[in-house]
Protein backbone atom coordinates (compact mmCIF):
# COMPACT_ATOMS: atom_id res chain seq x y z
CA UNK A 1 0.00 0.00 0.00
CA UNK A 2 0.99 3.03 -1.07
CA UNK A 3 0.64 6.91 -2.03
CA UNK A 4 3.47 8.74 -3.20
CA UNK A 5 1.68 12.49 -2.81
CA UNK A 6 1.37 12.15 0.65
CA UNK A 7 4.27 10.25 1.63
CA UNK A 8 6.57 13.11 -0.90
CA UNK A 9 4.83 15.72 1.20
CA UNK A 10 5.06 15.24 4.15
CA UNK A 11 8.82 14.07 3.71
CA UNK A 12 9.66 17.46 2.38
CA UNK A 13 7.46 19.47 4.76
CA UNK A 14 9.22 17.61 7.69
CA UNK A 15 12.86 17.56 6.18
CA UNK A 16 12.50 21.83 5.33
CA UNK A 17 13.05 22.34 9.03
CA UNK A 18 17.06 21.58 8.58
CA UNK A 19 17.24 23.83 5.89
CA UNK A 20 17.70 27.44 4.38
CA UNK A 21 13.83 27.04 3.20
CA UNK A 22 12.42 26.98 6.70
CA UNK A 23 8.79 28.57 6.18
CA UNK A 24 7.45 27.45 9.53
CA UNK A 25 5.62 28.88 12.37
CA UNK A 26 5.89 27.79 16.10
CA UNK A 27 3.68 27.71 19.16
CA UNK A 28 4.06 27.61 22.32
CA UNK A 29 1.02 25.72 23.53
CA UNK A 30 1.53 24.57 27.89
CA UNK A 31 3.12 27.99 28.56
CA UNK A 32 4.72 28.99 31.82
CA UNK A 33 1.81 29.46 33.86
CA UNK A 34 1.15 25.78 34.82
CA UNK A 35 3.64 23.30 35.63
CA UNK A 36 3.54 19.84 34.20
CA UNK A 37 4.99 18.05 37.73
CA UNK A 38 2.12 19.88 39.95
CA UNK A 39 -0.46 21.03 37.41
CA UNK A 40 -0.71 18.51 34.31
CA UNK A 41 -4.39 18.72 33.65
CA UNK A 42 -4.96 22.40 33.17
CA UNK A 43 -1.48 22.66 31.21
CA UNK A 44 -2.85 19.76 29.19
CA UNK A 45 -5.99 21.55 28.35
CA UNK A 46 -4.29 24.55 27.41
CA UNK A 47 -2.16 23.21 25.40
CA UNK A 48 -4.71 21.22 24.12
CA UNK A 49 -7.29 24.01 23.48
CA UNK A 50 -4.46 26.05 21.63
CA UNK A 51 -3.30 23.01 19.14
CA UNK A 52 -7.19 22.39 18.51
CA UNK A 53 -7.79 26.27 17.84
CA UNK A 54 -4.78 26.64 15.18
CA UNK A 55 -5.86 23.31 13.74
CA UNK A 56 -9.89 24.84 12.75
CA UNK A 57 -8.03 27.53 11.27
CA UNK A 58 -5.77 25.54 9.17
CA UNK A 59 -7.95 22.18 8.53
CA UNK A 60 -12.01 23.15 7.51
CA UNK A 61 -12.28 20.45 4.89
CA UNK A 62 -8.76 18.27 3.90
CA UNK A 63 -7.13 17.11 6.79
CA UNK A 64 -4.54 13.78 6.42
CA UNK A 65 -3.40 12.61 9.76
CA UNK A 66 0.04 10.71 9.61
CA UNK A 67 1.08 8.33 12.38
CA UNK A 68 4.86 7.58 12.87
CA UNK A 69 5.88 4.81 15.29
CA UNK A 70 8.92 2.67 16.49
CA UNK A 71 8.44 0.27 18.29
CA UNK A 72 8.35 1.80 21.19
CA UNK A 73 5.69 -0.28 23.95
CA UNK A 74 2.91 1.69 25.41
CA UNK A 75 2.53 2.91 28.70
CA UNK A 76 -0.25 0.51 29.90
CA UNK A 77 -2.43 2.95 31.87
CA UNK A 78 -6.02 3.66 29.99
CA UNK A 79 -5.45 0.69 27.68
CA UNK A 80 -5.57 -2.81 27.29
CA UNK A 81 -2.76 -4.60 28.85
CA UNK A 82 -2.63 -6.82 25.50
CA UNK A 83 -1.93 -3.93 23.78
CA UNK A 84 1.79 -3.51 22.20
CA UNK A 85 1.50 -1.79 19.56
CA UNK A 86 1.78 1.85 19.21
CA UNK A 87 -0.47 2.04 15.92
CA UNK A 88 -3.45 -0.52 18.19
CA UNK A 89 -3.02 1.83 21.41
CA UNK A 90 -4.14 4.52 18.96
CA UNK A 91 -7.00 3.12 18.07
CA UNK A 92 -7.77 1.89 21.54
CA UNK A 93 -8.09 5.16 22.23
CA UNK A 94 -10.61 6.06 20.15
CA UNK A 95 -9.04 6.98 17.20
CA UNK A 96 -11.26 6.13 13.95
CA UNK A 97 -10.33 6.64 10.30
CA UNK A 98 -9.52 4.81 7.30
CA UNK A 99 -6.15 3.84 6.39
CA UNK A 100 -4.57 5.60 2.95
CA UNK A 101 -0.96 4.40 2.84
CA UNK A 102 1.92 3.54 5.04
CA UNK A 103 6.03 3.44 4.31
CA UNK A 104 9.15 3.69 6.23
CA UNK A 105 11.05 6.30 6.88
CA UNK A 106 13.83 8.29 9.25
CA UNK A 107 12.60 11.05 11.64
CA UNK A 108 15.42 12.12 13.07
CA UNK A 109 18.47 11.67 11.29
CA UNK A 110 21.83 11.50 13.18
CA UNK A 111 25.05 11.48 11.10
CA UNK A 112 27.29 9.86 14.52
CA UNK A 113 24.93 7.17 15.17
CA UNK A 114 22.42 4.43 13.08
CA UNK A 115 19.11 6.24 13.03
CA UNK A 116 16.16 4.63 13.62
CA UNK A 117 13.44 3.80 11.25
CA UNK A 118 10.19 4.65 11.83
CA UNK A 119 6.52 2.46 10.10
CA UNK A 120 4.47 5.32 9.04
CA UNK A 121 0.82 4.96 8.59
CA UNK A 122 -1.48 8.12 6.65
CA UNK A 123 -5.13 8.23 7.62
CA UNK A 124 -7.73 10.56 5.31
CA UNK A 125 -9.51 12.19 8.37
CA UNK A 126 -11.58 14.91 6.07
CA UNK A 127 -13.60 16.96 8.27
CA UNK A 128 -13.77 14.41 11.38
CA UNK A 129 -12.84 16.96 14.47
CA UNK A 130 -12.88 14.55 17.02
CA UNK A 131 -10.53 11.78 14.69
CA UNK A 132 -8.12 14.81 14.33
CA UNK A 133 -8.22 16.13 18.10
CA UNK A 134 -7.43 12.15 19.22
CA UNK A 135 -4.02 12.56 17.25
CA UNK A 136 -3.37 15.94 19.38
CA UNK A 137 -4.44 14.26 22.54
CA UNK A 138 -1.53 11.77 21.96
CA UNK A 139 0.86 14.38 20.79
CA UNK A 140 0.70 16.44 23.86
CA UNK A 141 0.33 13.73 26.20
CA UNK A 142 3.40 12.13 25.21
CA UNK A 143 5.41 13.46 27.82
CA UNK A 144 2.96 14.00 30.81
CA UNK A 145 0.58 12.18 32.93
CA UNK A 146 -1.85 11.73 31.23
CA UNK A 147 -3.67 8.30 29.97
CA UNK A 148 -3.85 7.14 27.74
CA UNK A 149 -0.86 7.67 25.76
CA UNK A 150 0.03 5.90 22.99
CA UNK A 151 3.68 5.76 22.10
CA UNK A 152 3.42 7.66 18.64
CA UNK A 153 4.37 10.92 16.87
CA UNK A 154 1.63 12.33 15.02
CA UNK A 155 1.21 15.04 11.83
CA UNK A 156 -1.61 16.79 10.64
CA UNK A 157 -1.29 17.85 6.74
CA UNK A 158 -3.57 19.83 3.94
CA UNK A 159 -2.36 18.23 1.29
CA UNK A 160 -4.18 21.03 -1.00
CA UNK A 161 -2.67 23.93 1.04
CA UNK A 162 0.56 21.83 1.72
CA UNK A 163 0.39 23.10 4.97
CA UNK A 164 1.65 20.79 8.13
CA UNK A 165 1.29 20.92 11.68
CA UNK A 166 3.36 19.18 14.26
CA UNK A 167 2.76 19.10 17.98
CA UNK A 168 6.11 18.00 19.33
CA UNK A 169 5.01 17.56 23.07
CA UNK A 170 2.97 19.59 25.79
CA UNK A 171 5.54 22.79 25.26
CA UNK A 172 4.34 23.43 21.75
CA UNK A 173 4.18 23.04 17.63
CA UNK A 174 5.17 23.59 14.46
CA UNK A 175 3.03 24.57 11.42
CA UNK A 176 5.35 24.48 7.66
CA UNK A 177 4.06 24.90 4.89
CA UNK A 178 6.12 25.48 1.19
CA UNK A 179 5.21 29.42 0.59
CA UNK A 180 4.28 31.25 3.46
CA UNK A 181 0.93 32.87 2.24
CA UNK A 182 -0.39 30.19 3.64
CA UNK A 183 0.61 30.96 7.05
CA UNK A 184 -0.39 34.48 7.21
CA UNK A 185 -3.78 33.81 8.40
CA UNK A 186 -2.53 32.05 11.98
CA UNK A 187 0.35 34.14 12.10
CA UNK A 188 -1.90 37.35 12.04
CA UNK A 189 -4.57 35.49 14.16
CA UNK A 190 -2.50 33.55 16.79
CA UNK A 191 0.62 36.00 17.53
CA UNK A 192 0.66 35.94 21.03
CA UNK A 193 0.66 32.26 20.70
CA UNK A 194 3.92 32.15 18.97
CA UNK A 195 7.39 31.17 20.70
CA UNK A 196 9.03 34.79 21.60
CA UNK A 197 12.74 33.50 21.17
CA UNK A 198 11.90 32.85 17.40
CA UNK A 199 9.52 35.93 16.45
CA UNK A 200 12.60 37.81 14.69
CA UNK A 201 12.64 34.76 12.00
CA UNK A 202 8.86 33.78 11.84
CA UNK A 203 8.32 37.84 10.92
CA UNK A 204 10.57 38.07 7.74
CA UNK A 205 8.77 35.35 6.13
CA UNK A 206 5.79 37.69 5.61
Amino acid sequence: MSSPSIENLWSSLWSARFGVEDVRLRFELGGEEFDNTSQPVPRFLQAHRRASTVADALFSENCIGVVAWNGRLPNQPGLPDEVKDGFVALQSSGFDAPQISEWQATLYPDPDDESDVWDIRSYDLGPNRNARDALLWHAIASEMPIFPSAPVVTFLIDPKKSVMLHVYDDRGMDVSAYDSAALHGVYSGFADWLLDYDRERMSKLF
